[in-house]
């Protein structure tokens, strides 16, 4: 399927701007921060084509929800989104954080659905720089792409969810198996992996 990204200049910079950005909003407030939050709202101006910030899911599957009146690309689109710091204070890459459970129930609701509805990951790298995030880069990846990519999940105990299975990657293996580069992801506005076949 092609599709194109409606506003890919917009960036987490701006989103902080915004009156209702940097605070928690809808379900899972109690125990987020606002970062993931924000990186919501970016995916949300990304990808509506009226640059809309609010376009938040009421289902636990998926964050961001652009209706069919709104996408001229497809009926309607459904978008994970996952951030992560560039690099930790130790050194190490920042890892994005995949539950298995919904992920699955993710890939089994595209399975049900129309060809014309598009699942993606939203994945948003930034650093912080006094205390505030400056973006490095955001990637638009087809749900079965990622899937492709996560080979074992990890068991652990939560404090909310208990007992369930994970997968913590970082941005730099998962985006070296999706084939961008570090330099792609700095110098373009946004990388759009909707419209490229996966190939292992």
């Amino acid at each position: 399927m092609r599709y194109s990204i409606p506003n890919p200049e917009f960036r987490l910079e701006t989103i902080r701007k915004n009156p209702s950005a940097n605070q928690c909003g809808g379900r899972g407030r109690s125990t987020a921060a606002s970062r993931g939050y924000n990186a919501e709202r970016l995916a949300s101006a990304v990808l509506d084509p009226e640059s809309s910030i609010d376009n938040f899911s009421n289902e636990n599957l998926y964050d961001v929800y652009i209706d069919e009146s709104l996408s001229p690309h497809a009926d309607s689109i459904y978008v994970e989104c996952k951030s992560c710091v560039y690099r930790y204070p130790s050194g190490g890459y920042g890892r994005f954080r995949i539950w298995e459970d919904n992920h699955l129930k993710f890939l089994n609701k595209k399975e049900s659905s129309s060809d014309d509805h598009i699942f993606a990951y939203f994945f948003v790298v930034y650093t912080i720089k006094n205390g505030v995030e400056q973006e490095v880069g955001k990637v638009l990846v087809p749900a079965l792409h990622v899937d492709h990519v996560i080979d074992w999940w990890s068991y652990i105990e939560h404090n909310s969810m208990g007992e369930t299975w994970v997968r913590d990657i970082s941005w730099h293996h998962l985006f070296e198996k999706l084939c961008v580069t570090p330099g792609e992801l700095v110098e373009k506005d946004a990388i759009n992996l909707m419209s490229i076949l996966f190939e292992r």
